[in-house]
């Protein structure tokens, strides 16, 4: 049995009902968590058979809503559960891929390749159809309660940012695997974007693409890439993504860096220089930025994770 989850922030209603649409009629339940939503979604959505609320509208954070959709999940007996953002779109193929491959032993996780179509810089990848990967985002992927139970679920600590890498890289250390299908693209958009005008983003893209083809520098050339675009930069997930860059480094000291990929960089120095110090150029509030820079490394600093082995 498969069903699907999406937890709610005041989401874009035609975005989110399109792909309620789409899925609706190859799952066996949708799982809405009410992280907040108005009161006339709220009540569109609760008419679909098939349909269930759950949350009272506060704003548990991504992590903990996510536990409660699996845990209810776990509860109506489904083996498999497909978690989506509620700014994604699926392939209408998705659902039925994912059916060929779900009996595969060991597998925790089916995901798809994930393209912004906003950000032009984004290509599709040219490998094979299924391919073994360490890491993937929330949205769209099939999930396997078994596999969430046997390591203890999403950590609760963590809100919002860098939720996947941590779920991911504990399925990993217990051996589980995780498959992606680039066949089937999910239409997901990150953040709150505006592309700048057509020649700008034309010359951007020619020397992402020159760095990215003639030296494969391929951090570099998809941090030249985002010049391509405007950014809402918020102070809010700015303070949680460095409070859970810190916190997870610790979580996961005895095996390696996690976290720094998301950012197109290798270590901390480089996140400080892809992501605070972008974020400070490219934002407007930028005094707001720096107290949340700073706050979410304090607060990381003194964040006790218990350090996995």
């Amino acid at each position: 049995m498969i069903s699907a989850g999406i937890v709610l922030y005041y989401p874009n209603q035609d975005r989110l009902i399109e792909n309620i649409r789409i899925i609706y009629c190859d799952v066996e339940r949708i799982y809405l968590y009410n992280n907040g939503v108005s009161t006339e979604l709220l009540t569109l959505l609760s008419k679909a058979p098939k349909v269930s609320i759950l949350g009272d509208g506060n704003n548990i954070g991504l992590a903990t809503a996510l536990n409660r959709i699996m845990k209810a999940a776990l509860l109506d007996g489904n083996k498999w559960v497909i978690t989506y953002d509620q700014d994604s779109v699926s392939d209408c193929r998705l659902i039925q891929a994912y059916r060929g491959i779900l009996n595969t032993p060991n597998v925790a996780i089916v995901c798809p390749e994930v393209i912004d179509k906003r950000r032009k810089y984004m290509e599709k990848q040219r490998v094979y159809k299924i391919e073994s990967v360490v890491r993937c985002i929330t949205s769209a992927s099939c999930t396997r309660v078994e596999a969430w139970e046997d390591v203890g679920g999403f950590d609760d600590f963590l809100f919002i940012d860098l939720v996947d890498n941590d779920f991911c890289k504990r399925l990993k250390l217990k051996g589980w695997d995780i498959l992606k299908l680039h066949d089937v693209i999910l239409n997901q958009e990150y953040g709150n974007i505006e592309p700048k005008d057509k020649r700008t983003v034309e010359r951007i893209l020619k020397i992402s693409n020159f760095i990215k083809r003639r030296f494969h520098m391929n951090y570099l050339a998809e941090n030249i890439g985002k010049l391509s675009y405007k950014k809402n930069v918020s102070p809010f997930r700015v303070y949680y993504t460095n409070r859970n860059v810190i916190y997870l480094n610790k979580k996961f000291r005895n095996h390696g860096g996690i976290g720094y990929d998301c950012y197109r960089c290798r270590s901390y120095i480089g996140f400080q220089i892809c992501f605070n110090l972008a974020s400070l150029c490219r934002g407007k509030k930028k005094i707001e930025i720096f107290k949340a820079i700073v706050n979410g490394m304090k607060d990381g600093l003194q964040s006790q994770p218990k350090v996995l082995l």
